[in-house]
């Protein structure tokens, strides 16, 4: 029995000894059983407490990072901003009847929030409305964002003008087995549909719209089996803006006889109401469940801020470029062209982002980064919850996650991991990034 008792005791020191070894772990035979190739994978691991380098694999080769981009845009726009900022729209009241909305580019704007603004203007003394849309520029799409994607409502358009995500609602409902489908446009803004969707079985509908030829139509074809709900992107955010606008306005008996007039608020006017949000239910938003509208607005309005003129996405970069140098990070490594990470013209490696994460611990934005069982983390990494805390990535060919690892040993650690690879499956790329992150808190 003794001699038992030896040899398991003997057999647990040997496998803790082996664990305790392995503190440079070579992932490569990790990369291979996944079927991803070698090549198309980026890893840096390093000790957040000294900076050390852990363990690379095409550290400094550049990839595109996809929304873990966001990271490094974030911070420099916070330190701009600051979480006292809101995100505010306001109303003014002007001499002989004329109100201005001052538009704030508030991403979260809704129909709702616009009605309660109106609700301060008095119906008997209203002659004209204006619209200060100065706070950001009006180019509505980020660079090198793809047209084929012009409805993917994870991308919409963006300017001063956001209102309800930029999206806009449909239901399709079934009437006849055989006869065409019923339509539901509840925003009412307007939109043709060329409705090509019948009522069938089940339920298989596509949607396109073609700007060139009729910007405001959309195609469905298809057939549906039960009520589905789907939503389209807004492509005239002005317009779909006074849409809204007139309709708040002529529940409350407002009837204007003149067009919407452009103007910038003067010390003279007179603030009468305003709808805000604190900026943290942005960051939130955005490190969480990666919404690239709300990050694409506040890095313009981060931009305006700190220049002290309308903000735009090339002040924007220029910032976060400004950053990089202040905390002696090699900008000329990577190439940014938009806040989100949506355009595939970006480029940075598995270095910089380690390097950044690091230098940038202490922020108070890291604390809104995703932890397992929320936003793009919700059903990854459960056993790992309150270890880690990162942000996702996911593109067309492109997976990607960073942030922070606290292992099982207590050892804390910076970590990257970018594939770009057309050939695998998205499944695939996230899998192996769990096991990745799996074997840093098991063996580090």
């Amino acid at each position: 029995m003794k001699k038992i008792l030896s040899l398991i005791l003997l057999f647990g020191l040997i496998s803790c000894s082996v664990d305790a070894r392995i503190t440079n772990r070579d992932f490569n035979s990790i990369i291979k059983e996944s079927g991803i190739p070698a090549s198309s994978v980026a890893i840096s691991i390093k000790n957040i407490d000294n900076g050390k380098i852990i363990y690379t694999h095409n550290d400094r080769i550049l990839m595109h990072p996809a929304s873990v981009q966001k990271l490094l845009t974030i911070v420099p726009i916070m330190q701009v901003l600051t979480e006292d900022y809101n995100l505010t729209t306001e109303l003014y009241s002007r001499g002989n009847n004329e109100y201005v909305i001052k538009l704030g580019a508030d991403p979260y704007l809704t129909d709702s929030d616009l009605r309660s603004l109106v609700s301060n203007i008095n119906p008997d003394k209203v002659k004209k409305i204006y619209i200060d849309d100065s706070i950001i520029e009006k180019k509505d799409w980020g660079e090198g964002w793809q047209w084929d994607d012009d409805l993917n409502t994870w991308m919409p358009r963006f300017n001063a003008y956001n209102l309800d995500g930029n999206i806009i609602s449909l239901t399709i409902m079934p009437t006849v087995e055989g006869r065409q489908a019923a339509i539901i446009n509840s925003s009412k803004y307007p939109l043709a549909f060329f409705n090509y969707v019948t009522t069938g079985k089940q339920t298989n509908i596509k949607v396109s719209r073609n700007n060139i030829i009729a910007a405001n139509a959309i195609k469905l074809e298809g057939t549906v089996n039960s009520p589905y709900k789907t939503s389209i992107t807004n492509n005239n955010l002005k317009r779909y803006f006074e849409v809204k606008l007139t309709n708040a306005l002529e529940d409350r008996n407002i009837y204007l006889k003149e067009a919407y007039g452009t103007t910038t608020v003067k010390p003279s006017d007179k603030k009468i109401g305003e709808v805000f949000r604190p900026i943290k239910f942005a960051v939130d938003d955005i490190l969480q469940n990666s919404n690239n509208m709300a990050i694409e607005s506040i890095a313009k309005i981060a931009a305006g801020k700190y220049y002290k003129k309308q903000g735009t996405d090339t002040d924007a970069i220029n910032l976060f470029n400004k950053f990089y140098e202040q905390y002696g990070l090699n900008k000329s490594r990577i190439k940014i062209v938009d806040a989100s990470g949506v355009s595939k013209n970006n480029l940075t490696d598995a270095d910089f982002i380690t390097e950044y994460l690091v230098k940038n611990q202490s922020e108070k934005v890291m604390d809104s980064l995703a932890q397992p069982g929320v936003g793009t983390l919700t059903e990854r990494m459960l056993p790992l919850k309150n270890n880690l805390k990162a942000k996702t990535g996911t593109l067309s060919d492109i997976s990607s996650i960073a942030g922070y690892l606290t292992a099982r040993n207590g050892n804390k650690y910076a970590f990257c991991i970018i594939i770009n690879d057309p050939a695998s499956s998205n499944s695939s790329k996230k899998n192996l990034e769990n096991y990745i992150l799996r074997e840093i808190y098991m063996k580090l």
